[in-house]
């Protein structure tokens, strides 16, 4: 009996993964796991918002050959029908051996396909790096380095000359560690809970994985590596507790500069140093300081404003003599998180819609078969739906689609994809804790918007956002129209600049002392912003 018993816990399955568009792959799964932690285990990153509780439903998966029992979670997101057909979440699917049958191999389609497809946004201005002359090159001692960008949704790798300051490749991944949730609360309490060393491994796998691209696994020997990411992002690259930052006064065990050896970081024969960003706050982390630095908030006598949107909504005004900066906690809803029918910047996403006489048309990343719903649709749709009187401004429905909700599309399989009633909420949420930051970080800087010259918009959200529905939905003021620049991969650039600039080091500790973090928790001014800011502008008829 303990020997069955043994072999039931350690025997391995055969499990072959269909993704539209892609060749089939075989992995193997140990019985006892659910199919989520086998995927994740042969870094196959489906997605798990939620962290793989079973209540965000975006791990859908049909089930075409093997056993898995329906569960109450299943039974939340999917039709009878669906579930007769195998549908079901991987999160909550276990594989089992049924030792009356000679096969218990799984075949299984992910609904939301392969995750690795994830669009990563590498761009950014050129204007502002350093081009060495063929003079300065001639002189300089060779070399390469690595700048990197760990956010919580994806992973920037660029190999760079530290002669002449060029990028000879690029590298672009999902962070695994997605797998245990969408954003870094969830991380945090998985991490609290005992999985920090499976968030380390995790992390660093996914540093090795670009290492051994970007140098033809060593073959290009590499000086320095320069990592900006997220407070919470270096506190698991480096497994510190994070007990503290979960929980009020939300302390940081470190926003200072680190220097660290490659073989130390990441158990690498290597004797390069690696430089990790330093931060202002737990939840305004190097990234930020990046972003600062790469767009010269040190050197600029207008105040500009940068606003890097995300799970937290970072963002900050200021010049050369002052920066003020905050975050505010808008969710995942603009990487398609908490959206019903969302998923992240993948091939096949829906990312722009336009309601032209009834009718709906959309536009698909890569014009790929739909997928689902990224953020930059999610901004689309609720500005259509606005315009056409479908929506008030309360952010409620019209009735017939208050229940069923309004249909967008039908994904490859023939599920169709809708915008609800629940989204929209979502939504309203998310802009609102992002406009009402945004003014009050204003308010605090006593300047007007008439003095402001510019605002960046960073991150991967902002690169794909129509700012245009984005002032039109309320979550920019419409002060921002005709200021508003799109900055793309702020982190990565000032990564970058970090290795080629004399007085990088001295700069970014200029705009560290300059920083004053505005906190919004108990803030009158905010929450007074963010209970006006929940509701939507209606469009005026007369103008279309």
């Amino acid at each position: 009996m303990k020997s069955t018993e043994f072999n039931a816990q350690t025997e391995k399955v055969n499990i072959t993964i269909k993704a539209p568009n892609k060749p089939d792959v075989t992995i193997q799964g140990e019985v006892g796991l659910t199919l989520m932690e086998i995927l994740k285990n042969n870094g196959i990153y489906h997605s798990a918002i939620c962290g793989g509780k079973g209540t965000c439903g975006k791990c859908g998966i049909l089930v075409l050959a093997g056993e898995a029992e329906v569960t109450g979670a299943d039974r939340n997101f999917f039709s009878e029908v669906e579930l007769q057909k195998g549908y079901r979440l991987s999160c909550c699917t276990y594989i089992k051996r049924d030792y009356t049958k000679v096969s218990n191999n799984y075949t299984i389609m992910l609904l939301s396909g392969m995750e690795e497809t994830f669009h990563v946004v590498t761009e950014y201005d050129e204007d502002t790096v350093p081009q060495k002359s063929s003079a300065e090159v001639c002189q300089g001692s060779g070399g390469w380095g690595i700048a990197a960008d760990i956010g919580t949704t994806t992973i920037a790798m660029q190999l760079v000359s530290l002669d002449t300051g060029e990028v000879h490749k690029t590298y672009r991944a999902i962070n695994g560690q997605r797998a245990y949730g969408a954003d870094v609360i969830s991380r945090i309490e998985a991490s609290n809970q005992g999985r920090g060393e499976e968030l380390q491994d995790s992390i660093r796998r996914d540093l090795l994985r670009g290492l051994e691209e970007l140098t033809q696994n060593g073959e290009v020997p590499v000086k320095e590596m320069i990592i900006a990411a997220n407070t919470t992002m270096i506190h698991l690259l480096l497994r510190y507790p994070c007990e503290s930052l979960g929980r009020y006064p939300f302390t940081p065990v470190s926003v200072e500069k680190i220097q660290i050896s490659g073989e130390e970081l990441l158990g690498i024969d290597d004797s390069f140093m690696v430089t990790l960003y330093p931060g202002i706050s737990t939840f305004v982390g190097g990234d930020i300081t990046a972003g600062l630095y790469a767009l010269s908030f040190d050197q600029r006598e207008k105040v500009s404003v940068l606003i890097d949107f995300g799970t937290n909504g970072e963002m900050a005004v200021g010049n050369k003599d002052r920066i003020l900066v905050t975050s505010t906690a808008a969710g995942p809803a603009f990487e398609g998180g908490n959206i019903i029918c969302g998923t992240g910047s993948i091939p096949g996403a829906i990312s722009s819609m336009v309601l032209t006489e009834g009718q709906v048309h959309v536009e698909t990343i890569d014009h790929m078969p739909v997928k689902g719903i990224c953020g930059s649709g999610v901004i689309d749709i609720t500005c259509e739906l606005l315009k056409a009187g479908l929506l008030d401004e309360t952010g409620l429905l019209a009735e017939k689609y208050f229940e069923e909700g309004f249909r967008i599309a039908e994904d490859e399989n023939g599920r169709p994809v809708t915008f609800y009633q629940k989204d929209i909420r979502e939504i309203q949420l998310a802009k609102s804790a992002v406009r009402a930051g945004l003014e009050t970080l204003i308010l605090k800087y006593k300047v007007s918007w008439e003095d402001i010259d510019v605002i960046y918009l960073a991150g991967g959200f902002g690169y794909g956002m129509n700012v245009e529905n984005a002032i039109r939905i309320g979550l920019l003021p419409e002060e921002c129209r005709g200021k508003t620049e799109v900055a793309g991969n702020t982190c990565l650039k000032g990564a970058r600049l970090y290795m080629l600039e004399q007085d990088g080091e001295r700069r970014v500790e200029q705009i560290r002392k300059r920083a004053e973090e505005i906190s919004l928790a108990k803030d009158k001014d905010f929450n007074r912003l963010y209970m006006e800011h929940m509701y939507f502008d209606l469009p005026d008829r007369s103008e279309e």
